[in-house]
């Protein structure tokens, strides 16, 4: 995981990172690819790629033919295929923040089943949507340890209980009041914080946490 860390804040300047592929291409651009940021994307029709750097995302479109760098540089916000089909071109934002009320990737989503990954040492915060009502959470972890949180009405956020450790690579069951069913999460500690967005961005493919992904690759997405 060090080394992934060490080659996404090395290569922001001279490489894009992968972070979404679908399409007939997809197995050549796998998400977690560095590729440089002059390289030669040839995309079939059907194909979408989207990639990131320090300036943020680019969203391209097959068929036809790319190139990172020269997208980059253009004062346009779009990059146009040879079929004249469009996409986005992010502009970077200053923190991993995401724009649907829920103010940091590494917060939990307690409705949100799947790995979480944890940059810092401590407990995670969790969050969340529907804050204007009062509810309770359960939380059942390894040997039946389980814990009961309040939550009052206004509150986004609460604090993981102090008394329930975390153990790495182990499920945890949280259950909302208000929610129709449980959710599952697995927690990956990383080994060191990522110093920027595409190390995150690395981080978190290397670590399976999908959903924090996403998150992130829509923040720095240009609306």
């Amino acid at each position: 995981m060090a080394a992934i860390l060490a080659t996404g804040a090395a290569s922001a300047a001279a490489n894009v990172l992968v972070v979404r592929s679908s399409g007939p291409s997809a197995q050549a651009y796998p998400p977690g690819k560095s590729l440089p940021d002059n390289a030669a994307l040839a995309l079939r029709a059907g194909d979408t790629l989207v990639v990131l750097d320090g300036r943020g995302t680019r969203t391209f479109r097959g068929p036809g033919n790319f190139n990172p760098s020269v997208a980059a540089q253009t004062s346009a916000r779009t990059v146009v295929a040879n079929n004249g089909r469009r996409a986005r071109i992010g502009a970077v934002r200053s923190a991993p923040y995401v724009p649907n009320n829920r103010t940091n990737i590494w917060h939990l989503d307690v409705a949100q089943s799947g790995n979480l990954c944890l940059a810092e040492a401590g407990p995670p915060t969790l969050w969340r949507a529907d804050a204007e009502r009062s509810a309770t959470v359960s939380i059942a972890g390894p040997d039946g340890a389980a814990r009961q949180l309040s939550w009052p009405a206004g509150a986004a956020t609460a604090t993981w209980p102090a008394d329930l450790p975390i153990a790495e690579g182990t499920d945890y069951r949280l259950q909302l009041s208000d929610s129709p069913a449980p959710a599952t999460v697995r927690f990956k500690r990383l080994q060191s914080q990522p110093g920027d967005v595409p190390a995150v961005a690395a981080a978190l493919i290397e670590a399976g946490c999908q959903e924090q992904l996403d998150l992130l690759v829509d923040s720095v997405a240009q609306n």
